[in-house]
């Protein structure tokens, strides 16, 4: 059982750092598209992005023993 719990935790840590390089790279999009449309829609798909990063940062701490938590730092 540990080991599996230890796979799902790799799994959720890759999942999290693969979302972050996401919202990284459309912060980085942001500064160069002038259309408003495309903005907009990076913009809801950032907010998308971070919501699912808050859900596999939830789901990640759910594999970890009672008593410890990662605190993460903002996205």
């Amino acid at each position: 059982m540990k080991l599996i719990n230890l796979l799902r935790r790799v799994w959720f840590y890759f999942a999290i750092r693969s979302v972050e390089i996401t919202i990284a790279g459309q912060n980085e999009c942001l500064d160069c598209v002038r259309d408003p449309l495309l903005h907009g829609r990076i913009t809801l798909a950032r907010s998308e992005a971070r919501r699912e990063l808050a859900r596999l940062r939830s789901r990640y701490n759910a594999t970890l023993p009672p008593g410890k938590r990662v605190v993460w730092r903002l996205a």
